[in-house]
């Protein structure tokens, strides 16, 4: 039964990937196709749109590698510096800006490869949480053992009741879909390092999602 249910899972994760995947491949499709049909006055705007967006599903890949891919102790660790870059990728839209740590007392903590994971799969769990844009502020700091905060601030701002059902101890997890499944994955994840992650409202128009690692 096991089995099932994680493979339940990795099929939900895969058709989330490809939702957000499909619109930047889809506009590549489409500009090829124009291409081929006018290369006159609007080439140089076809072009435009190809470069966006191979550039966009370029950086959703990069993202989602480290994000939902392979880990354990045989991978390559992923700086923080790194991670802020493939978080900012995935929002150059404008609608949302990634506040990211940057040298000093914000960013005094270093993670392991799995905990990098956690912190962007939290990312996007903050991105969820803001349905008409604003900021997404992350902060990693020691306090006993490495604590990652990100804040997601900005109008409506705030998780999706199925999202804080599915991470919830008492989930049921034939009822999680491919949106709700990333706060049942972050729960996993965080589980996996011995950890809980904690959600708090912060006023109208916020949200903070905590995980304290083990020292």
């Amino acid at each position: 039964m096991s089995g099932q249910i994680e493979f339940r899972v990795m099929e939900l994760l895969c058709s989330r990937l490809c939702h957000d995947l499909i619109s930047p491949v889809m506009a590549i499709n489409n500009g090829m196709e124009l291409m081929a049909e006018d290369s006159g006055a609007m080439a140089d705007d076809i072009r435009d749109l190809l470069t966006m967006s191979a550039a966009a599903a370029a950086a959703k890949l990069q993202f989602y590698r480290i994000a939902y891919g392979m880990g354990g102790e045989s991978a390559a660790p992923v700086g923080l510096a790194e991670a802020g870059r493939l978080a900012r990728g995935l929002v150059e839209d404008g609608k949302i800006a990634v506040d990211w740590p940057e040298n000093g007392a914000a960013s005094t903590a270093e993670l392991s490869r799995e905990a990098t994971k956690l912190l962007l799969n939290l990312v996007l769990l903050g991105i969820e949480a803001l349905p008409r844009g604003g900021t997404v502020k992350v902060r990693v700091r020691q306090a006993g053992g490495p604590e990652i905060v990100v804040e997601a601030a900005g109008e409506n701002a705030g998780l999706k009741q199925e999202s804080v059902v599915a991470m919830s101890p008492e989930v049921d997890l034939e009822a999680l879909d491919a949106r709700s499944v990333q706060g049942y994955f972050v729960t996993t994840l965080a589980k996996r390092l011995g950890t809980t992650t904690k959600v708090r409202e912060e006023g109208p128009g916020g949200v903070s999602l905590s995980v304290v690692l083990p020292g």
